[in-house]
């Protein structure tokens, strides 16, 4: 940045996955954007490491999927957690899901997903979003340079940005602005009004360190071992893939951070290996909360990921969750600034997400909650712990029904996935209701205000590819039928509104062939009807088939509800989009 006043479309306060993938979907759209980091780079921690289903078909449209090939963990090969009084004695219950073989979960994610979860370090997505956001001659990437005020001018907003380095100060101005800066906002507390509360959940510490565990902590293949000795409570995490470091993580509330021998001799006791050579290579320091930010717009400043809905890491929700704000609200900037759709289709994205944001800290909020209970309730009246590293018969029996539950499919989750379900102007309903998703089942449909579903297709050349891979630059019109009558109708309304919609031809003289029958059975298009799916991949509308010269009309009046050029005619009492419950 040099001295003048620099002037963009979109800044971007906050340069963590959800600031990453809002800088990329922006720069897409050929705006200019200028994102601030405090750090000096991305993530180096071991964190936020569960790639829902959801956001890794994301990532595989905007390139980033290709660029952590053998990247993290498989799920079959971190299934599970394990319970310990300490590691070397071996686990007294464990936590395992039904997965079946690494080919049988495959299949299953194969019939939703074109991609199916995985465990990547947010080391490795956060660097794989810098390349793909960096990539946009629109896009400016500042790290090192923190925001330090904000002001809202009514036709913009007014930042000033300090250099770490060199302690230059800069002003920038912006169209808007977008907070993705974390569950301690500086933006947020700077300009947020109204927070709700939930529990905290103290400060933890998480060590990586290098050691010869492959036959003990390596052996059962556990994701997470926990350690329930009361005097060396924390968990254990997998070897790294890619680093061959292991972690080990506690609380611990006291200032400052134990020193080195503390930790090396707190990892040995939770092991049981007193005489084990250690490497400690890098030590962290977090604490949890828990909380939703009551409005996700002022102004013109809106709130992403955790800066608008923070809590624990448990469920892997955070980086998730927020990548899908980022890409619910992109398409709605990227037409508000091209004067394509008013300022009005912005207030969509809270109507559209905080629902699904409203599940997630319940979800992680039970998940750290219960976990500490169990631990906490099985180490009482357990002398024998500390004596013999032993607990009692009653105790483990206790303990493996604590955790036998969580057996059932607790890393599949397709329904939390894959269930979201949007109800705003930016849907046009037509009566039917959405499947009822479950947190592990997941119905799929086209009834709009869901997630358009995954089909494998083929185009002319025999590639495989998805539905979801056609989503993401423009309104799409799937069709099979009357193609020539929607494709001229789809040509004239987006060049008269402004808008890209773009003929999906899904069909034996199409553009793509889908050789699964469950493609005719979800997009009802056989009879000449067509399936409207918004940029971010959810089904805005279905059109039935149009007598002659009637695809046009129906065709604009239903982009001009969507962009909310029209008012909402729904039930002034609808409420945020309907979400799967927590079970």
């Amino acid at each position: 940045m040099n001295g003048a006043t620099v002037q963009v479309d979109v800044a971007i306060c906050g340069g963590g996955p959800v600031g990453l993938a809002l800088a990329y979907l922006l720069g897409r759209e050929g705006l200019r954007v200028a994102l601030f980091e405090k750090r000096p780079s991305t993530t180096v921690l071991p964190k936020g490491q569960y790639v829902h289903a959801s956001t890794a078909e994301l990532y595989r449209q905007w390139g980033v999927w290709e660029l952590l090939e053998g990247k993290g963990w498989s799920i079959p090969r971190s299934n599970g957690q394990g319970f310990y009084v300490r590691i070397a004695q071996g686990p007294v219950a464990d936590v395992r899901s039904s997965l079946g073989t690494d080919a049988e979960y495959e299949h299953k994610w194969a019939q939703l997903a074109p991609v199916y979860p995985r465990k990547v370090p947010a080391s490795d997505y956060e660097a794989a979003l810098r390349h793909q956001a960096a990539a946009w001659q629109s896009v400016a990437l500042h790290f090192g340079t923190q925001v330090v005020d904000v002001e809202d001018l009514g036709r913009g907003v007014r930042l000033s940005v300090k250099e770490l380095e060199s302690g230059l100060l800069r002003e920038v101005g912006a169209r808007y602005l977008v907070a993705c800066d974390g569950a301690r906002s500086f933006v947020r507390n700077r300009i947020g009004r109204g927070e709700d509360h939930g529990p905290t959940f103290g400060n933890q510490v998480l060590a990586e360190f290098r050691a010869d565990l492959d036959d003990t902590l390596g052996r059962d293949g556990y994701f997470h071992s926990f350690v329930l000795d009361p005097r060396y409570a924390g968990w254990f995490g997998s070897k790294h893939p890619d680093t061959g470091l292991w972690r080990y993580s506690f609380r611990h509330d006291e200032d400052p951070l134990p020193d080195t021998e503390a930790l090396l001799e707190r990892i040995r006791g939770a092991l049981g290996m007193p005489e084990l050579p250690v490497e400690i290579v890098r030590v962290y320091r977090f604490d949890y909360t828990t909380g939703l930010l009551r409005k996700w717009r002022e102004g013109n400043v809106l709130f992403a990921g955790d800066a608008a809905h923070w809590h624990s890491p448990w469920g892997g929700f955070g980086a998730n969750t927020g990548v899908q704000d980022a890409n619910n609200l992109a398409w709605k900037l990227g037409l508000v600034l091209r004067g394509a759709a008013p300022d009005t289709l912005l207030d969509t994205y809270e109507v559209e997400r905080k629902g699904k944001a409203l599940l997630t800290v319940k979800a992680a909020t039970y998940n750290s909650l219960n976990f500490q209970a169990i631990a906490a309730a099985i180490a009482v009246g357990e002398p024998g712990v500390s004596l013999h590293g032993t607990f009692s018969p009653q105790a483990v029996a206790f303990l493996r029904e604590c955790v036998a539950p969580h057996g059932d499919n607790s890393v599949l989750h397709t329904g939390f996935q894959l269930g979201t379900v949007y109800d705003s102007a930016a849907v046009i309903r037509d009566g039917d209701q959405p499947p009822r998703a479950t947190l592990e089942h997941y119905e799929e449909s086209t009834v709009p205000g869901v997630r358009a579903p995954h089909v494998w297709l083929y185009d002319s050349a025999g590639r495989r590819l998805s539905t979801v891979d056609l989503w993401g630059t423009a309104f799409s019109l799937v069709v099979q039928r009357d193609v020539q009558a929607w494709t001229q109708a789809a040509r004239a309304v987006g060049r008269e509104l402004g808008v890209a919609l773009r003929v999906v031809h899904i069909g034996p003289e199409g553009h793509y062939r889908a050789d699964e029958p469950k493609f005719g059975r979800l997009y009802p298009v056989a009879d000449g009807g067509a399936v409207l799916v918004r940029p971010d991949g959810f089904v805005a509308r279905r059109l039935p088939a149009q007598a002659e010269g009637a695809a046009g009309p129906a065709l604009r009046d239903t982009l001009r509800r969507l962009l909310t050029l029209e008012p909402d005619t729904r039930a002034a009492a609808s409420l945020p989009g309907q979400e799967a419950p927590l079970g």
